[in-house]
């Protein structure tokens, strides 16, 4: 009764052999004896490995260039982005995963020998880097919480795949398993951020920005489910691993290149409508949440802007805007906190009878100003 329970323990303790069939370093890790070898010369495998190096390079460089060349709001500042430079992580993402695939293009040359240039390894050092810098992209351009928390969550959920990878069963499925509850947490737990924020955008001054935040949305939740589940129709033999790997590469492009254009272009449709991200202050609204809304609809002191709501100051763009509120997210100015009451005043029933008292008093001095004039010019004849 006890050979079934050693013979685990063996599977699960014991390092397998080079020589064993059953691992393809090529593959980098171990293979399912139940399924077909997977040749890495097929001619499909070179051929759209190519096409993601294509499409992850030309989406950096168009990214690049778009983010480069947008001046700010009001088209007068050149280094706008540069001083922004968190906008520029959508750049990072698929230039490194165009970076992995080229490295597949290699090992191909190579004839894909050695553990050095193993295929899965590549992937995982791809997705290693880029999962956790595209949900601290998603988090940063919404201004959301726990942006470093859940990016970092992001990261452990790809270290379980890397040892689920290089490991056989027993431990195959129990790396699988505890990456999967990591996954599940944080994936619950942005959503959950994500949709109060979207609350935010449902008034119809904010249509234009909502449609590509949903488009980016939606790539982002669906496809990163998509992986789990292709990896267990992949180990179960559902799917042939030719076809897992084709999908892949169709799913790296999606989750990537057409995940940065449409988070791009709200990124712009924000700035250029001088739209302001507050702290979010609860998931759950006991009324109606506060609405972001790109029009701008009175211009209070100082060349600030006031939605109806009094919610979200901005600045004209007629006036002259203070250099403090130039900073980038990355700087002090980070957190988007409401500005202080003393700097920026709301409109809150006090802030008309300060209007009407300021008002007085500018009209007493220029009388003032009117009398000494009269006196200097008395005292000159």
């Amino acid at each position: 009764s006890s050979q079934p329970f050693r013979r685990l323990v063996i599977m699960a303790t014991s390092a397998p052999s080079l020589s064993d069939p059953n691992w393809q370093y090529g593959m980098g890790g171990w293979n399912n004896p139940r399924l077909p070898n997977f040749n890495l010369h097929d001619p499909t495998v070179i051929g759209v490995d190519w096409l993601g190096f294509l499409c992850l390079l030309g989406a950096s460089l168009a990214l690049m260039y778009k983010l480069m060349s947008f001046k700010g709001p009001d088209g007068d500042q050149e280094f706008f982005v540069g001083y922004r430079e968190e906008k520029c992580l959508s750049i990072y993402v698929n230039l490194i995963a165009a970076i992995t695939y080229w490295g597949r293009i290699c090992a191909h040359f190579n004839n894909d020998m050695g553990l050095s240039l193993s295929v899965n390894y590549f992937k995982y050092l791809d997705y290693i880097f880029t999962c956790p810098i595209l949900t601290l992209d998603l988090l940063w351009s919404l201004n959301l919480p726990y942006k470093i928390t859940y990016s970092l969550f992001v990261g452990l959920t790809i270290a379980c795949g890397v040892f689920c990878n290089a490991f056989e069963p027993p431990a195959r499925y129990l790396w699988f398993m505890f990456g999967c509850f990591i996954f599940a947490f944080t994936w619950i737990s942005i959503i959950r951020l994500v949709y109060a924020r979207f609350q935010q955008f449902l008034n119809e001054d904010a249509k234009k920005i909502r449609a590509p935040l949903k488009l980016s949305l939606t790539l982002y939740f669906s496809i990163w489910c998509g992986y789990p589940a292709l990896w267990l129709l992949t180990e179960f033999g559902a799917i042939s691993q030719l076809a897992a790997h084709v999908m892949t590469v169709i799913m790296d492009v999606a989750a990537k290149s057409v995940y940065g254009f449409a988070l791009l272009k709200f990124q712009l449709g924000v700035d250029k409508r001088d739209v302001w991200l507050d702290e979010l202050r609860s998931v759950r609204y006991s009324e109606p949440p506060p609405q972001i809304r790109p029009s701008k609809s009175r211009e209070g002191p100082a060349g600030y802007n006031y939605d109806e709501e009094h919610d979200f100051p901005r600045f004209s763009k007629s006036s002259n805007r203070p250099h403090d509120m130039r900073h980038s997210r990355g700087s002090e100015h980070a957190s988007r906190q409401r500005p202080p009451q003393d700097l920026y005043p709301h409109d809150d029933g006090n802030g008309m009878e300060k209007d009407q008292e300021i008002s007085s008093t500018m009209k007493q001095i220029a009388e003032l100003n009117k009398q000494l004039s009269a006196l200097q010019d008395d005292e000159r004849m």
